[in-house]
C-alpha cells in the first residue's frame, strides 16, 4: 500500500481512534481486559500468570484478575493437562514459534469435558528477549457438543439405512454393498482360494400357509423369530440379511463351499429344535437353504443366482434341507 493510500485509510477513521486521539493506552488495555469474551492471559518464564482478562478469571470462579497472579495451570487443571501446557510454553520460549488454533480439552471434577481453541505466543520484553508467553482461548464446548451430537445422529442414520426395520437384520441394499466389498477384498488377495467367501440363501418352508392361518401379525413374529435364530447361531464374522418377505441371506467371509454347507446344515437343524409359539401352541419351523461359493462362479451376480437356484432345489427335493 502506498503512503497516499495509508494516509487516506487513517484519515477515514474517526478521530477518537486515530493515533493522535489522546486516549491513554492503559484505557484501551482495560477495555480489552474487561470486555473480551475470549480469555487472554500473560505468563512469566515459569508459566505463572502475571496478567489475566476478566473472562479468564471468571472461568475459575474469581472476581478480580489480581486473584490469579502468581498461580499456574497446575492450580486449576488436572496434572496431565497442566504438564502438557507447560511443555508447550517451554517450546514456544525456546523456539519463538507460536502455537496456533490448538484444540484442547480438560474434564472438570464433575466429569464434564470442556473444549477450547487456543492460541499461544512468545511474550517479548522491551529489550527484544522472550520473557514469557501469552495467549488467548475461546470456549468451543457448545460447538463440540453440537458436532458430537451431529456425528452421533449421522452414525445412527447410516446404521438405519442398512437395517431392515421389521427384522433388525441388515437390508437388501447393504447386502449388495457387502458383496462388492468382499469381491474387492478377494481380488486384492490375488484370488487365493483360501480367502474366498460363500453365501447361504434361505427361506421359511410354507410361510404363506402360516400367514393365511395365523394372520400377517403372526407372520411378522415369524420373521423376527427367524432373524433371532440366525443371529444367535451365526458366527461373529458372518453377516445376516433379510432380502424381503421371508427370504434371507447369510454372507460368510473366508469360507469355502464345504464349510458354508456345514454351516447351512447347522442353521437348518437349529430351527428344528427352537419352536415358535403361535396361537398358543408351539410350532416347529423348517427352512430350505442353498449354498454358493464365489471362487466357483467368478461374479457376485452368478453366486447369488446359484444360491437361489440351490434353495429352490432344496424345495423341490422335499424342503427342510441344504443344497
Amino acid at each position: 500500500m502506498s503512503n497516499k493510500e495509508n494516509n487516506h485509510s487513517e484519515s477515514a477513521l474517526p478521530s477518537e481512534f486515530r493515533g493522535d486521539s489522546g486516549i491513554p493506552e492503559s484505557l484501551l488495555i482495560l477495555a480489552i481486559r474487561n470486555s473480551s469474551r475470549d480469555t487472554i492471559y500473560f505468563k512469566d518464564k515459569d508459566s505463572r500468570f502475571i496478567w489475566n482478562s476478566l473472562a479468564h478469571v471468571r472461568q475459575f470462579g474469581f472476581d478480580r484478575p489480581e486473584e490469579m497472579v502468581g498461580k499456574t495451570d497446575g492450580d486449576f487443571f488436572p496434572p496431565e493437562f497442566s504438564e502438557r501446557t507447560r511443555a508447550e510454553e517451554k517450546r514456544i520460549m525456546e523456539t519463538g514459534e507460536p502455537l496456533i488454533a490448538r484444540i484442547e480439552s480438560w474434564t472438570d471434577p464433575e466429569g464434564k469435558t470442556h473444549w477450547f481453541s487456543a492460541f499461544k505466543y512468545p511474550f517479548y520484553g522491551m529489550n527484544g528477549n522472550i520473557i514469557g508467553t501469552w495467549g488467548t482461548s475461546r470456549d468451543i464446548t457448545a460447538l463440540k457438543e453440537v458436532e458430537e451430537e451431529l456425528e452421533r445422529k449421522n452414525k445412527m442414520l447410516k446404521r438405519l439405512s442398512r437395517i431392515d426395520e421389521l427384522s433388525g437384520l441388515y437390508n437388501r441394499r447393504y447386502f449388495y454393498e457387502m458383496l462388492r466389498k468382499q469381491e474387492a477384498l478377494f481380488s486384492r488377495r490375488d484370488g487365493s482360494p483360501e480367502h474366498t467367501f460363500s453365501l447361504i440363501a434361505l427361506d421359511v418352508d410354507n410361510f404363506k400357509m402360516i400367514n393365511d392361518t395365523f394372520g400377517h401379525a403372526k407372520g411378522d413374529e415369524v420373521i423376527r423369530h427367524i432373524a433371532d435364530v440366525l443371529l444367535t447361531n451365526s458366527r461373529e464374522s458372518d453377516y445376516v440379511f433379510r432380502i424381503g418377505g421371508d427370504e434371507y441371506m447369510v454372507l460368510l467371509p473366508d469360507t469355502d463351499r464345504n464349510a458354508a454347507l456345514a454351516q447351512a446344515e447347522r442353521l437348518r437343524s437349529k430351527f428344528e429344535r427352537i419352536p415358535i409359539v403361535l396361537g398358543g401352541n408351539p410350532l416347529i419351523l423348517t427352512i430350505s437353504l442353498g449354498v454358493a461359493c464365489y471362487s466357483e462362479h467368478g461374479s457376485v451376480e452368478e453366486m447369488v443366482h446359484v444360491a437361489d437356484e440351490r434353495l429352490y432345489m432344496s424345495k423341490r427335493m422335499g424342503r427342510n434341507r441344504a443344497t
